[in-house]
């Protein structure tokens, strides 16, 4: 992934990554980059976890606030053709999402094998704690709902709240299941992220992009993908 930065992050840009161990590790390569090339750039941190590494790799933050993100890079448990995609290893949706919407460019990481033809499985969704019980038996009826723990207690967000994990068996609309969550009182985010990659970077013994602009082209024009 060293070659990614390399080729995709440039000097003066302002680069986010999204909440999630994997987006830990990738401070780490994109510090490293950064030294290497001797190119400058700045990090907006989704979380605190992410700032005190960033801070620890000697990474110069800046403030969502006062900057837009040129590069977002975000990690996918599960995505599908039209690039769309869910995220389960989180520190807090609504962050995530804040940074996918920011990102001039929204790059999406996953292994080639979790590429779908529809998205289906495990959806997250970030509740507020008030009345999470009351928000778990409403999502249940979307599917089999459970409460994210962490050593026997709830998991709590870098934004305070809870996870609510839905098992979704067949995922007929995903926008009908986004609206129809965020229309509960307790459900603040959810883990389906429609329409914000920009390029999916798929990865196993090879890396391969999918640029969403060329992705609708073929299927606009079929006889130019063959």
């Amino acid at each position: 992934m060293e070659d990614f930065v390399a080729r995709y992050v440039h000097d003066g840009d302002v680069v986010s990554i999204g909440t999630s161990e994997a987006g830990e590790r990738f401070v780490k390569k994109l510090a490293l980059s950064a030294e290497q090339r001797g190119i400058h750039v700045k990090f907006v941190p989704g979380s605190a976890r992410l700032a005190a590494l960033a801070s620890a790799c000697h990474l110069p933050m800046v403030s969502l606030n006062d900057h837009e993100v040129d590069v977002g890079i975000e990690f996918a448990a599960q995505v599908d053709e039209d690039l769309n995609y869910v995220k389960r290893d989180t520190h807090s949706l609504i962050l995530d999402k804040m940074i996918a919407q920011s990102a001039a460019e929204l790059f999406v990481v996953a292994e080639a094998r979790h590429l779908v033809e529809r998205l289906h499985g495990s959806i997250p969704f970030e509740v507020a704690a008030f009345g999470w019980k009351r928000t778990l038996a409403a999502l249940e009826r979307m599917g089999r709902a459970s409460l994210r723990l962490e050593h026997g207690t709830p998991f709590k967000t870098e934004t305070g709240n809870y996870l609510v994990d839905v098992k979704v068996d067949n995922l007929y609309s995903y926008e009908d299941l986004d609206f129809q969550a965020k229309d509960l009182a307790g459900v603040l985010e959810t883990g389906l992220f429609l329409g914000y990659a920009d390029k999916l970077v798929l990865h196993d013994k090879h890396i391969r992009l999918i640029d969403r602009a060329d992705h609708l082209k073929a299927f606009a024009h079929p006889e130019k993908a063959l």
